[in-house]
Formats: C-alpha cells, sequence, structure tokens
C-alpha cells in the first residue's frame, strides 16, 4: 500500500496535501523509511475533532528509485504472454 501511495504522490501536483488518515500514516511509514520529505499538521480546535494532515514537501532520490522501480515491474507484467 505504502508503494501505491508514493506513486500517487508522484502523480500529484504541488502542493501534495494527504488528509485520510491511512494515507497519512503510510506518509509517515514513507518519510521513516526515507522515501519521501512530509511536514505534519494538525487541524481543528478540539482535541477530540483534531485532524492530522500531511504536506508532501519532496520525493526523496529514494522514492524516486522505487517509483521507477515499481513502474518497471509493472510493464515487464503487463508484457509477459498469458498462459
Amino acid at each position: 500500500m505504502d508503494t501505491q501511495l508514493l506513486i500517487r504522490i508522484g502523480r500529484m501536483t504541488p502542493p501534495r496535501w494527504l488528509t485520510l488518515s491511512a494515507d497519512v500514516a503510510a506518509a509517515k511509514r514513507l518519510a521513516a523509511s526515507g522515501m519521501i520529505e512530509v511536514t505534519l499538521e494538525v487541524q481543528g480546535k478540539a482535541k477530540r475533532l483534531a485532524l492530522e494532515v500531511a504536506h508532501v514537501d519532496a520525493i526523496t532520490s529514494e522514492g524516486a528509485s522505487a517509483i521507477a522501480s515499481e513502474k518497471s515491474c509493472s510493464r515487464k507484467k503487463a508484457a509477459l504472454p498469458t498462459p
């Protein structure tokens, strides 16, 4: 799932904001693994209603390499003949 998000982020035009909690969690994992640079923000005044959002500042060279590798694998799979 994190790879799918990374590819989706690569297709997004700046500013890249992620608001879904699953996307924010995946962005944190991608940032921890060095694939993206991200700024996290908490929106909302009441602690109970606070929403954490992520702003993707940049895709690192490791992230760009992972995207290229995934695209290459997808092309190879698509080119394989079906039995």
